[in-house]
């Protein structure tokens, strides 16, 4: 048996990068994996189910309240992982605080903070008896790197929700906690580039590449009977640059 067997997980933003690798670690652990995402997560589906796993994908923009409220009709809910975020196109343009739009600053804040809050709304009353949600947080917080203060502070507030609402929904026996990915080498960071990711892994205690699969192993541990007596907690899953 494995750790998940005859569970429900949704992850958003599960159709590429961090997302999916969640994804296909949640079903290789037995879970029946919900891919939600306002991207095409067919593939993600199809690399679960040839590995013997099960996957659905359902369409969904997690900054809609009425997507939201539909991703998850229906389900009988085990585990939430809110992974969906707005950062790619921020590797590339980092900026100082007062050169961000207000528009800009809109759009990040309603991918990571508002959509965390939206997915986790309509998720809670699809847990039927207790279960775990696992937010997806960042080391920018305890790292202060400048450039995108409008990601910080959307990391930063998921890392207060967490809290929130760990108090909020202790007594339906369900936890909830978050992880902190360091620097992480998926699509979307490769953007920045080999000399950035070099530059980085020196000033690591590990001196390490982060791969998508690292951040994977422990959100299945935070979504497993492992972690069950955890809630409100963050882990830094960085290679020594950042302690929380």
């Amino acid at each position: 048996m494995t750790t998940l067997d005859g569970q429900t997980a949704v992850v958003t933003g599960g159709a590429t990068g961090i997302g999916r690798a969640i994804a296909e670690r949640l079903a290789a652990d037995g879970a029946h994996v919900v891919v939600v995402d306002i991207a095409d997560g067919t593939e993600t589906v199809a690399s679960i189910e040839s590995a013997g796993g099960s996957a659905e994908f359902r369409e969904g923009d997690v900054t809609d309240e009425d997507a939201m409220r539909a991703a998850f009709e229906g389900l009988d809910l085990d585990v939430l992982v809110n992974n969906a975020a707005y950062y790619a196109p921020l590797v590339t343009d980092k900026k100082r605080f007062d050169e961000i739009s207000a528009d800009e600053w809109d759009t990040v804040l309603a991918v990571n903070t508002k959509g965390t809050f939206l997915a986790s709304k309509h998720a809670l009353d699809r847990f039927a008896d207790g279960g775990s949600i696992v937010n997806i947080a960042s080391s920018v917080v305890t790292l202060g790197v400048p450039g995108f203060l409008h990601y910080v502070a959307s990391k930063g507030a998921v890392l207060a929700m967490t809290r929130a609402m760990a108090t909020e929904i202790g007594d339906l026996g369900i936890r909830v906690n978050a992880v902190m990915p360091g620097f992480t080498w998926s699509e979307a960071s490769q953007q920045a580039g080999e000399e950035y990711l070099e530059e980085y892994v020196a000033k690591q205690d590990l001196g390490r590449v982060v791969e998508p699969e690292d951040i994977a192993g422990v959100v299945a541990f935070l979504a497993g009977p492992d972690s069950g007596i955890m809630t409100g907690q963050a882990i830094s899953a960085d290679p020594g640059l950042s302690y929380y």
